[in-house]
């Protein structure tokens, strides 16, 4: 079935036929065919925007481009497609993404052994500076203690033992004393552990749980763009940026302008009347389960929701 780009339904996937030329469209021919809409060329329409503004399709398995409604108009495009009209483009962009990701893979091998003689390099220069003042150390010490032992030698032998003698009994008071403060200290350390361990458990309140599986945020960010979608009927004239929490189940419980441009334009967004207002509930399902989402309302009718 043959039909105008234009009239492809959001997520809808079709083959390029062809595209309408004549003399006044030429360069505009030329334009798509360079951004990749060619012939054979499978498309799929990832965002329709309102108020006559641009297209965002995908052409091939990952180029993303936005184009206008009146060259979508141009690209005459055939529903009834097959597996073997997808195969041959989509092996040719796999053949070139493998080619990318040798070349990149290839060239951090190379990186990598790179820095591997350079650490060993460096890594043996240190050693034998290491070895160097080893061995300086070594040096020192052994000429220190010998004029230490001729120093000691020179000392009346008589004067030192008395004074021996009364240093080893203030060491055996001061190792009694370490002794008896040693034990108070472990009895009073067991009886804490004693009194904590019997006292009862304190209220703990449950931590709620951020979203992270990419299926079920995919999920919730398709449910709030067709919600919000849906709703959005008046124009922003500057684009405008919100933060929004939403449960598991999608409902947004609380949201939060990103600046002051975006605080004013809220009244023309359908954000505040999708917000549940019982303020109990809200509050309770935050408590299981959210995702952070940032919702973007462009001045041209382009609505984009991203996961935080």
């Amino acid at each position: 079935m043959m039909m105008n780009l234009s009239d492809l339904k959001t997520g809808q996937i079709a083959i390029v036929d062809r595209i309408i030329s004549s003399d006044d469209t030429r360069r505009i021919v030329q334009k798509l065919e360079e951004k990749g809409v060619v012939s054979n060329k499978p498309v799929q329409v990832l965002r329709k925007a309102k108020f006559s503004s641009p297209l965002h399709i995908r052409v091939g398995s990952s180029k993303e481009i936005t184009i206008q409604p009146q060259e979508a108009e141009m690209i005459i495009v055939k529903t009834d497609i097959s597996a073997k009209d997808m195969i041959s483009d989509s092996t040719t962009e796999l053949t070139e993404q493998v080619k990318t990701a040798s070349l990149v893979s290839l060239t951090t091998i190379i990186l990598v052994v790179i820095s591997g003689f350079y650490r060993i390099l460096i890594t043996g220069d240190i050693h034998q500076g290491n070895e160097t003042k080893v061995v300086a150390n070594v040096v020192y010490n052994s000429s220190s203690t010998g004029t230490k032992n001729q120093t000691l030698e020179t000392i009346d032998k008589s004067q030192i033992q008395p004074t021996m003698v009364g240093s080893i009994e203030t060491v055996n008071k001061k190792s009694e004393f370490s002794e008896k403060a040693a034990k108070k200290n472990n009895q009073n350390t067991n009886n804490h552990v004693r009194a904590t361990t019997h006292s009862p458990p304190q209220n703990i309140q449950p931590i709620a749980k951020k979203i992270t599986n990419k299926t079920e945020l995919l999920e919730l960010k398709q449910k709030l763009y067709n919600t919000i979608d849906q709703t959005w009927k008046t124009p922003i004239n500057v684009t405008s940026i919100y933060l929004v929490k939403v449960d598991k189940n999608g409902a947004i419980a609380a949201y939060e302008p990103f600046n002051q441009i975006a605080a004013d334009n809220l009244e023309k967004t359908p954000i505040p009347s999708l917000v549940n207002s019982d303020a109990t509930n809200k509050k309770e399902s935050l408590k299981t389960e959210w995702a952070e989402f940032t919702i973007l309302f462009y001045d041209n009718g382009t609505l984009e929701v991203q996961p935080q």
